[in-house]
């Protein structure tokens, strides 16, 4: 009796350990395919967290400006971050990231940042304009 406990426990250890990792899969794929429908690869995930998204309307007012607006529907939601660092450099050679918005599993929006660049940020649709603009190497 003590055997089978043991066996069965371990199963559904491993089976509960193995979903996790199959939705974690899935949610990279979703955010590798985000970027690369954008024309941006992933070098790697920096971080994650989850938060209550509050910014001051200045803040809100600066992301608006760079065309990045999807901030203003989620205020006050809870809504989970992911970094990355891709692959891609600004001119003078540093990694760009890119910061993708999920609100109840789905993806919100996001943004990226150039390290070389004043405002920064800027939205992921528009590589080809950084490119053209010679922000970024191609």
């Amino acid at each position: 009796m003590k055997k089978i406990l043991v066996v069965v426990l371990g199963f559904l250890l491993m089976l509960s350990a193995g979903c996790g990792q199959d939705e974690q899969h899935q949610m990279n794929e979703q955010h590798q395919r985000y970027l690369s429908d954008r024309g941006w690869d992933i070098k790697k995930l920096l971080g994650t967290s989850t938060v209550r998204l509050d910014m001051p309307d200045v803040r809100l007012r600066n992301f608006e400006a760079s065309g990045i607006t999807f901030f203003r529907d989620y205020l006050g939601k809870e809504v989970t971050q992911y970094t990355y660092e891709l692959v891609q450099k600004d001119i003078e050679g540093e990694r760009l990231t890119a910061t993708i918005y999920e609100a109840e599993g789905k993806i919100i929006g996001g943004y990226g940042v150039l390290p070389s660049w004043t405002p920064g940020t800027f939205r992921l649709d528009d590589k080809e304009r950084l490119i053209h603009e010679e922000k970024i190497m191609q």
